[in-house]
């Protein structure tokens, strides 16, 4: 699973944190980190699935670490292994179907993670 970044990634992470009279309160090193993704297609770690943010493995030259990346920023998810599957608010696991939980049983707490309409590939 892979997410392609907005191209205009810096200037939405600065839009962002920036309020109404102007003044900006990000972190210079997260908009270097959003200037050098913007474009990129990144390896998505699929250990832990959300619904609204992706983390993402190691980016060469860029983080030895995965990061985080919230969903806005996110133009494209290639080969999204979400469809069908759900997190389950009861137990907190992810359930391999968006209908029953497949952890606990329970069809009342499931929050599918992708809605049939999203991320056309």
């Amino acid at each position: 699973m892979k997410i392609q970044i907005k191209k205009n990634a810096k200037e939405m992470y600065i839009a962002d944190n920036t309020d109404f009279e102007g003044n900006y309160f990000g972190n210079d090193q997260w908009e270097q980190v959003m200037e050098k993704i913007a474009g990129k297609v990144i390896e998505v770690d699929t250990e832990q699935l959300f619904k609204h943010e992706f983390n993402t493995k190691p980016i060469e030259g860029v983080s030895e670490e995965g990061i985080r990346i919230m969903e806005e920023y996110v133009d494209k998810v290639i080969d999204d292994i979400r469809k069908g599957k759900a997190h389950c608010d009861f137990c907190n696991e992810t359930s391999d179907s968006d209908k029953i939980c497949t952890r606990c049983g329970r069809v009342d707490y499931l929050e599918p993670f992708v809605d049939e309409y999203e991320y056309e590939e």
